[in-house]
């Protein structure tokens, strides 16, 4: 029997899954239904300009054919067994939610509004693991012809790719509930698919050669952690802010000129760059911290929507680089290695040593940050729209807040290539950890050693 005839379709409430690897890592921080990743607050969200207008029934019936298309948008994770598995629920209703927003006095004012109000749903969202479905949609009008669409689902189900492969099936599945030329629903392979793939891959030659690679890659290797500006707080939920910030045209283009010249990639400039940061931030030579991976390698799963991301821990060795270039190459070879080697996150730490395997959360004076780009999808729609409706994602997200959405655990550092060359960055981290002052210091200090390292690459490091 093939993976595709193993998974169930027919939205039977007994139907149940295998959990994928990104699942059973999910259940490592597992704090009941109130907490944590299964709680209300670990939440993805992304918001689109909407140009034309909407019928709300329209709207509504198109969010149901998206959950009715996406088996993970209505699965939940049975835990608590002696084999945790996903439940594979009947298609539901999607939440829909309609206000007006205030008056903006020109289409300046309206896009930061727009912002606005997209902060101000992650600051107010609330969608436990256990509520069916796991996709939640906010329409705020301007007027009849402008509006701006929040899609909030909850991280077990989602990552930023997939809301984008929700708003793009939302738009076909729209128009076609309109009557009006769509674009045919790309065809795609359900998040239990990629679940039943990833069991055959663990289980492969391939694999094992894999994890004897990490075992000896991160043998006596520490998990860097920055220290806190006070001792952490694990009795008290977490409240997680976001500090957000820019790097300007100038500088992302000199990363992708220094990237080109030394057949890199501009995530390893960036990337190398983090290593030098963390290197005058603790000290230490020896660089091990995690990179977040889109996850989508297999054929096949580009229009999959599910938590597909992991984590790799990048091991960079900083002592003998003479300058910035001679770091550059050091870390794109040990990013190379690593992704011609990926497993799940939880299958290298289970080979890994145990300095490695500890949770940041067992450190009260410390934590653990990851590094990454985000990845989209083109955007279909956004110039010629779908239907009568034209759609651009709000990727340029620059309003900081001190209550977001939460993470697992840690800091999380996230760059986002804006159309207009700029790179949007943010830091997640916990308030309770860290002063919005000392965030913003860290990003000063980054910006700055990259600057410098990319005006003289071939100066030598600074100490």
């Amino acid at each position: 029997m093939t993976i595709e005839q193993e998974i169930p379709r027919t939205g039977d409430a007994t139907a149940i899954r295998p959990l994928s690897a990104n699942e059973e890592f999910m259940c490592i921080f597992d704090r009941g239904d109130d907490l944590g990743v299964f709680g209300p607050r670990g939440i993805v969200l992304a918001g689109w300009r909407i140009h034309g207008q909407l019928d709300l029934t329209s709207v509504q019936l198109a969010l149901n054919d998206v959950v009715a298309r996406h088996e993970v948008l209505r699965t939940s994770i049975v835990r608590g067994t002696d084999t945790p598995h996903a439940r594979i629920h009947p298609p539901c209703p999607v939440d829909l939610t309609v206000v007006d927003l205030p008056p903006a006095a020109g289409e300046d004012d309206r896009e930061r509004r727009a912002h606005e109000f997209l902060n101000e749903i992650d600051r107010t969202g609330r969608l436990g693991a256990t509520k069916m479905p796991l996709l939640q949609a906010t329409l705020g009008r301007f007027d009849d012809d402008d509006a701006v669409l929040v899609f909030v689902t909850n991280h077990l189900v989602s990552d930023g790719w997939s809301m984008h492969v929700i708003m793009r099936d939302f738009a076909i599945c729209y128009a076609t509930r309109r009557g009006l030329p769509a674009p045919e629903l790309p065809v795609m392979r359900q998040y239990g698919e990629y679940a039943g793939w990833q069991q055959e891959a663990r289980n492969s030659e391939s694999a094992d050669i894999a994890r004897e690679y990490w075992q000896d890659q991160l043998a006596g290797a520490n998990a860097l952690t920055l220290p806190t500006d006070r001792p952490r707080r694990l009795d008290v939920p977490p409240v997680y802010a976001v500090y957000r910030f820019l790097l300007d045209r100038e500088l992302t283009g000199a990363a992708s000129s220094l990237a080109d010249s030394l057949h890199s990639s501009p995530f390893m400039v960036l990337f190398a760059c983090f290593n030098l940061f963390l290197h005058r931030r603790t000290g230490q030579t020896d660089i091990a911290t995690p990179i977040v991976t889109f996850g989508r390698t297999e054929p096949g799963f580009e229009h999959t929507v599910g938590a597909l991301f992991n984590f790799l821990p990048i091991r960079t060795d900083l002592s003998g680089c003479a300058n910035f270039a001679d770091l550059v190459h050091r870390t794109r070879g040990a990013l190379l290695e690593a992704y011609s080697y990926e497993l799940p996150f939880n299958d290298i730490i289970a080979k890994s040593a145990p300095e490695l395997m500890r949770s940041p959360t067992m450190n009260v004076n410390s934590v653990g940050t990851a590094f990454e780009i985000s990845q989209v999808p083109p955007e279909l729609g956004a110039e010629e729209g779908i239907g009568d409706i034209r759609y651009t994602a709000l990727r340029r997200r620059l309003i900081s807040d001190v209550d977001t959405s939460e993470i697992p655990d840690g800091n999380l550092w996230d760059f986002d290539l804006d159309p207009s060359g700029d790179l949007v960055g943010v830091v997640k981290y916990n308030s309770l950890d860290f002063d919005q002052s000392t965030i913003i210091a860290m990003v000063d200090e980054y910006r700055e050693l990259l600057r410098a390292s990319l005006k003289s690459p071939d100066s030598a490091l600074p100490q």
